[in-house]
């Protein structure tokens, strides 16, 4: 049956702001395919399923990271068919388009895209119409324990921290960001409270392509990416574009001095240097353990979970249309 099919997210910050937003979406979809907007994630889920049944041909995301986030999970588990390992990284996704209506979008400028949803979507309708070729750009997204999550932005500790500080409140968006971050390197200076709890280090076990990393004092942060902008310009996965089907991991063992003095590096998209302060390396996959639940930040979402342990492979390679 093929088609476009296009999932919203009603929860989204600008959906939320601009509701007229959806309706003007209807309109430039008309009959080439679906718009669908699942209530929670089991429905977003069966959403999938029923996608996958019609064998569409371009699957839109309206919303942000979150949105993206959690679409990339169900579509994963849906199309992965339980697949792990090398199985799953030659799993066939349908291409992936991200109308922009977040309030937070890291992943589509990784990517480079910055068309707004309306006008983006008008050039998806009219070159399947045409059956013009349209622009792709390939990442690899990240699957957490077989599928329990799936992104392209991953991250422990001082991460999942700073994003648990992030929605603490209920406001969210660039310049509670900004405050966040500012509060931490200015805690960081004067040795306060807030950053010693959020730069804590976790005595978490971790492994690497099977290898062991060894920090007796344990990590401040395990990072990982498929993408190289961490956001608000932090290029820190610096080797993650250039290495298709693999991660760019991160190991902080250490406190927040070493990195904030290292961070000029990353705005100029260079590794740190320091290899006493941080592990780099470039892998297929990796494994955290630890003694107690191990929440985690994916694609800029604060993850509860109650697994003590966390199984980081590469997936499917996603196309992502482009303008």
């Amino acid at each position: 049956m093929g088609g476009i099919a296009v999932l919203s997210n009603p929860r989204s910050g600008r959906n939320r702001r601009n509701p007229q937003l959806l309706q003007r979406l209807a309109w430039v979809l008309g009959d080439k395919g679906e718009l669908a907007q699942p209530p929670d994630l089991d429905h977003l889920e069966d959403t999938v399923r029923q996608f996958r049944a019609r064998d569409i041909d371009i699957l839109c995301v309206n919303g942000g990271d979150g949105t993206l986030h959690k679409v990339m999970s169900a579509v994963v588990r849906v199309y992965g068919d339980g697949k792990t390992g090398r199985a799953l990284t030659q799993v066939q996704l349908p291409p992936i388009a991200i109308l922009r209506s977040g309030t937070v979008n890291t992943i589509s400028r990784n990517i480079g895209l910055k068309m707004a949803a309306k006008p983006f979507l008008g050039h998806i309708v009219d070159a399947w119409q045409s059956d013009a070729p349209l622009k792709t750009v390939e990442r690899n997204v990240l699957v957490i324990n077989h599928g329990e999550a799936s992104g392209f932005l991953f991250g422990t500790g001082v991460l999942s921290r700073f994003m648990e500080a992030y929605y603490a409140g209920g406001t969210t968006g660039p310049v509670k960001a900004v405050k966040v971050l500012s509060r931490a390197v200015l805690s960081s200076l004067l040795g306060t409270r807030f950053s010693k709890e959020l730069f804590a280090r976790d005595p978490h076990r971790v492994t690497v392509d099977g290898e062991p990393w060894h920090a007796p004092d344990g990590y401040a942060a395990i990072a990982a990416a498929t993408v190289n902008d961490l956001g608000l310009g932090f290029r820190l996965f610096h080797a993650a574009r250039d290495h298709p089907d693999h991660v760019h991991v991160l190991g902080f063992p250490c406190g927040p001095l070493p990195v904030i003095r290292g961070l000029h590096r990353v705005y100029l998209n260079k590794p740190y240097n320091r290899p006493d302060d941080v592990y780099d390396r470039v892998a297929r996959a990796f494994t955290i353990e630890a003694d107690r639940p191990l929440p985690f930040m994916m694609d800029g979402d604060f993850v509860r979970t109650q697994a003590h342990q966390l199984h980081v492979q590469v997936g499917p390679r996603v196309r992502f249309l482009v303008p």
